[in-house]
């Protein structure tokens, strides 16, 4: 029986990481009629701690190997595979070998910084 993972710990993970040396994690931005994606490479061995999203919309692990930590739930990913993200979901990626994952918004929104507004309730 795997123990429950709960918010309140991946908020203090995150409190931890924060004081750790971080790893660089390149995002590219794509945009298209009415959807903004959002593509993160995660070098293998990194571990992230994403921001708590605002809305819900789907993602694709379209490269690699991660272990995932959300919604009280750990599962393992392996490319290629698609999931949805839920409002107010705030997940953990360990990369066990380099990922690509992209999150999928729609939106007509163009400019980064309100994106960041719109999306998330907090940056990280």
């Amino acid at each position: 029986m795997s123990e429950l993972v709960l918010e309140s710990d991946i908020k203090k993970l995150q409190d931890v990481m924060l004081k750790l040396p971080q790893a660089e994690v390149k995002a590219t931005h794509r945009f298209t009629d009415g959807v903004y994606a959002r593509e993160v490479f995660i070098p293998e061995g990194v571990a992230l701690v994403g921001a708590t999203h605002k809305t819900n919309h789907f993602y694709v692990v379209s490269h690699g190997h991660c272990e995932v930590v959300v919604d009280g739930r750990r599962e393992t990913i392996t490319a290629p595979f698609t999931g949805e993200t839920k409002k107010g979901d705030k997940r953990v990626i360990y990369a066990i070998t380099d990922t690509v994952w992209t999150t999928f918004h729609p939106t007509e929104e163009t400019c980064l910084d309100k994106l960041g507004q719109i999306l998330i309730e907090e940056s990280i």
